[in-house]
């Protein structure tokens, strides 16, 4: 069995518009005297924005630190909620532990992370791994097979949850604090 990485908070969902930009800021906004570094990782690549410095840019992933701190960016709204850093990985499937392990160099290994991403999940152990998707939400199999890996299962109806943010919170590791985990 891999290890885990106790100061990592993995966030994933059964698609788009579920909820985890949202839920990822109400955990980053609970814990901001812990200094989180927050990641946001996909393996779609866009056309870069205001505010994404390059770090790194090889053929099959990109690597930026995000410094906007305006725009309603997913990497932005994590800043505006607290997040000391921020980055954006695009990476393909293949290339994401080469792109990873950039951004690791760059965190104290006790720094507390929060990362949305389903792909890394692959490559790494969390200490908690969460699913989001819609209350009611069919899950479609691919996203069923990280659902199946996800510590807790969170059901999300317009901004609210059934699990709070709020009782996520890191002291040397995360945990998820006066709550019963639902079955997933």
């Amino acid at each position: 069995m891999a290890a885990k990485f106790e100061n990592m908070l993995l966030v994933s969902g059964s698609g788009r518009n579920v909820g985890k930009t949202t839920f990822i800021c109400r955990i980053i906004t609970q814990n901001t005297a812990k200094k989180i570094v927050a990641i946001k990782i996909t393996p779609h690549f866009h056309k870069t924005t205001f505010g994404l410095i390059p770090l790194h840019i090889a053929e099959n992933y990109t690597v930026y630190e995000e410094i906007d701190r305006f725009s309603d960016k997913d990497t932005s709204l994590f800043l505006q909620a607290g997040a000391k850093r921020v980055f954006f990985i695009q990476a393909k499937d293949d290339q994401l532990e080469a792109a990873f392990g950039i951004v690791s160099t760059l965190i104290d290994p006790e720094q507390p992370v929060i990362i949305e991403s389903a792909a890394l999940r692959k490559i790494r152990v969390p200490n908690l791994y969460i699913f989001i998707q819609k209350k009611f939400e069919t899950v479609k199999p691919s996203a069923h097979e990280m659902q199946k890996l996800a510590d807790i299962s969170v059901f999300s109806e317009e901004e609210s949850f059934s699990i709070d943010p709020q009782t996520i919170q890191f002291n040397l590791t995360w945990k998820i604090h006066d709550h019963v985990a639902a079955s997933h």
